[in-house]
């Protein structure tokens, strides 16, 4: 386990100042526009790097024979492998947004059909049908839901470190040889291509890098349900950001908007515009998954009491969080004399640093 993130690790390092040169090459740029607040263009496609780093990780389970893992394995390639190259894509030339949707619908169902197929072959066939169009929905919405949140610097970096040690100790606490991998591997990548998108961006991720880690992450969490681990401890990593887009998702379909159109509309996004830097929102963001991730490891091995009480500290945590924008605004309502008003101005103060808002919707 600890090889195979150090593996991971270290190729994601070393490539991403290659990917950093080739997009600058292939002019592959998130420009500047009214709907952002980062004032310096910077590169994107840094999740080509990622990719390396976890299939170079995934050799050693896959070739070592006392890992009992590669078909499970197998299907985690295959889902990181699909929606990146479909990342890679909307970054280099753009997708329409329902052709992309089309296209995430096809890659989650090869993903499940690689999974029947491979790893479950005796799997009843009266059981496929509503076990598949519940994996599909999961997997295509949750990678969207990562694709939304990977806005500010290194928010979705911090995500996938603090989600993969999470399921690496679920993994090995319950035997499960692809999820303690899975888990160490997407930590590996995240510490490797941390230092360079926070607290300054050098690069950002792309739909290449959040749709792989998105995939990846969703089928993690898919097979280690699958496999018989709880459910609440397997989302608890996840909290914040399945909150987050389906409460900003829902608040923008019942005010009459365009859902998949790019927006600010997510409460880290509304904390930047409110002035706060984005090291501040992901520190934010960052505390409230630490503490529910610790809360699911908890309720992986607790009695019902525990769980229960867990369960309700966690929703509570995500709650407050969700109205984190609301309290900041009420603290505004009545600046000091002389004080920077939020917006447009204070982003131009940390625009230096190349603090980028940057969201481009999967759908």
């Amino acid at each position: 386990m600890v090889l195979s993130a150090a593996i991971a690790l270290l190729i994601t390092a070393i490539t991403t100042p290659v990917v950093i040169a080739v997009m600058r090459r292939l002019a592959v740029v998130d420009t500047v526009t009214e709907r952002s607040s980062h004032l310096v263009p910077t590169y994107r496609g840094g999740g080509v790097a990622i990719a390396l780093g976890l299939f170079a990780g995934m050799l050693v389970p896959i070739v070592n024979p006392d890992v009992d893992a590669p078909a499970d394995l197998f299907t985690v390639v295959v889902a990181a492998s699909l929606f990146g190259l479909l990342g890679l894509a909307e970054d280099t030339h753009g997708v329409a947004a329902l052709r992309r949707l089309g296209l995430q619908m096809v890659a989650a169902a090869v993903t499940i059909a690689a999974w029947v197929v491979v790893a479950q072959p005796d799997l009843p066939v009266a059981t496929i049908p509503l076990a598949a169009c519940a994996a599909l929905v999961w997997i295509a919405g949750f990678t969207n839901a990562f694709n939304f949140m990977d806005g500010i610097n290194g928010i979705s970096s911090a995500q996938t470190l603090l989600t993969g040690v999470a399921f690496a100790i679920i993994g090995h606490r319950s035997g499960l040889d692809f999820l303690t991998y899975g888990g160490a591997m997407a930590a590996g990548v995240a510490l490797g291509f941390g230092p360079y998108n926070f607290p300054r961006a050098r690069i950002f991720l792309g739909d290449v890098g959040s749709y792989a880690l998105g995939a990846l992450i969703a089928v993690l969490a898919l097979l280690a349900v699958g496999h018989g681990v709880r459910p609440d401890a397997v989302v608890a990593p996840l909290l914040v950001y399945l909150a987050d887009t389906s409460c900003t998702l829902l608040r923008r379909v019942r005010s009459g908007q365009v859902w998949y159109a790019p927006h600010r509309g997510h409460v880290y996004q509304l904390l930047t515009v409110a002035g706060w830097s984005h090291t501040r929102a992901t520190l934010v963001v960052s505390s409230v998954t630490v503490a529910t991730t610790s809360l699911g490891l908890v309720i992986y091995s607790a009695d019902v009491a525990v769980r229960v009480a867990a369960d309700i500290v966690a929703i509570l945590l995500v709650r407050g969080y969700l109205l984190l924008p609301r309290h900041v605004a009420r603290g505004q309502q009545q600046p000091r004399a002389g004080a920077t008003a939020p917006g447009r101005h204070r982003a131009a103060k940390v625009g230096g640093r190349n603090e980028p808002l940057h969201n481009t919707p999967a759908v």
